[in-house]
């Protein structure tokens, strides 16, 4: 189905006819990207379950973020830094949460399409699973995933869940007026590939696909949740997968 491509700064209509966007809120829509900003640099240097650092010629290892975290840390915290908080921002700009795709939206086309994605999430972490690269950084904790798969899993929608409420729900919906719908999809991509630098070149240069493919997809069906549940079945078969080969 063809989107409808919206000129920036005017309320957008979805299939329904109903405004998503109000004037004075697409006004104050580039607060988004600050509140983005922030959310992001706190949750890659302050909230991780793993350790980014540095080292050159003549110099030793040396780590650039804190932690790691304890899993159930990190994904407590990415849910109130990258959905909680840019959420609370975007509703005191004047943002309702059916206009940041956070309502059910078209229901019966998006279980169709988590119905359709179920085969391909699995496959997608099933390839995951075999690059050296990915299981470096995957399961984020091992222990804890070996321990009680089932509750690892349930916690990870946690993080999985939120990282879409920001790029695909606060940023999307909420620039889409501002950049229209094409530019909108582009630059919350953008900013989710740049979110993935520290990670395994294979898994960053994936997210350029699927963060295009999301966002035009959370757009036709005006709701995140449906990709939010493929996004985590990938990440969740992924971990299965290695921990049933390692």
């Amino acid at each position: 189905m063809k989107l409808q491509i919206d000129q920036p700064l005017k309320p957008q209509i979805d299939p329904s006819g109903t405004p998503q966007i109000n004037p004075p809120a697409a006004e104050r829509s580039w607060l988004l990207l600050v509140v983005a900003a922030v959310v992001l640099t706190a949750f890659y240097y302050l909230t991780r379950a793993d350790l980014i650092g540095v080292s050159s010629p003549g110099r030793s290892w040396t780590p650039m973020t804190t932690g790691p975290l304890p899993s159930w840390q990190h994904f407590l915290a990415s849910a109130i830094l990258l959905g909680v908080i840019p959420v609370a921002a975007a509703r005191a700009i004047g943002f309702r949460p059916q206009e940041l795709g956070l309502g059910a939206g078209d229901a019966r086309t998006g279980l169709a399409l988590v119905a359709m994605g179920l085969p391909l999430a699995a496959l997608a972490g099933w390839i995951g699973s075999a690059a050296p690269a990915m299981r470096a950084v995957y399961p984020l904790d091992a222990v804890a995933a070996k321990a009680n798969f089932p509750g690892y899993a349930a916690l990870q929608f946690l993080y999985y869940g939120a990282w879409e409420v920001l790029f695909r729900g606060v940023l999307l919906f909420g620039l889409r007026s501002r950049f229209g719908d094409r530019g909108a999809v582009a630059v919350q991509t953008a900013l989710s590939v740049a979110a993935h630098f520290g990670r395994a070149l294979n898994e960053t240069a994936t997210a350029i696909p699927a963060g295009l493919l999301f966002g035009f997809v959370s757009l036709r069906v005006r709701s995140i949740w449906y990709v939010a549940v493929i996004h985590w079945l990938v990440g969740v078969s992924q971990d299965w997968f290695m921990l049933r080969g390692g």
